[in-house]
């Protein structure tokens, strides 16, 4: 059985994966997670990661800013406390939209999802 395990923000790496998308990865298989993936992304003004999608169901929280987020063709304006719901082989995209940083909260339901980009 996993045992209970604090994160602290500060005691994880904080990856640029893409330009301006800071990715920091809390709770996965190395924390002793089985079933899920969590973290938080920050994008920086114009930032934004293009459209992509996961073999695994994503829910997004939007924490700060606001953002322009595609979802299977569909767009939305996103505010803080808004979420989404993304399942498995939905292509998505999300953007900061403003002037400000824009920061998400992700979970995925797995510790080995994957991301696969649309060309």
């Amino acid at each position: 059985m996993p045992k209970a395990k604090f994160v602290p923000f500060n005691s994880v790496e904080h990856e640029e994966r893409r330009p301006g998308v800071l990715l920091s990865s809390l709770v996965d298989g190395e924390t002793g997670a089985t079933e899920i993936s969590s973290g938080v992304a920050e994008f920086a003004a114009g930032a934004k990661a293009p459209l992509h999608y996961h073999d695994a169901e994503e829910s997004v929280i939007v924490i700060e800013g606001e953002g322009l987020m595609v979802i299977d063709g569909e767009e939305h304006i996103v505010r803080p406390n808004d979420a989404a719901f993304i399942p498995p082989n939905a292509h998505h995209s999300i953007a900061n939209h403003g002037d400000e940083p824009f920061k998400i909260s992700w979970t995925y339901a797995s510790i080995n999802w994957s991301t696969t980009p649309v060309e």
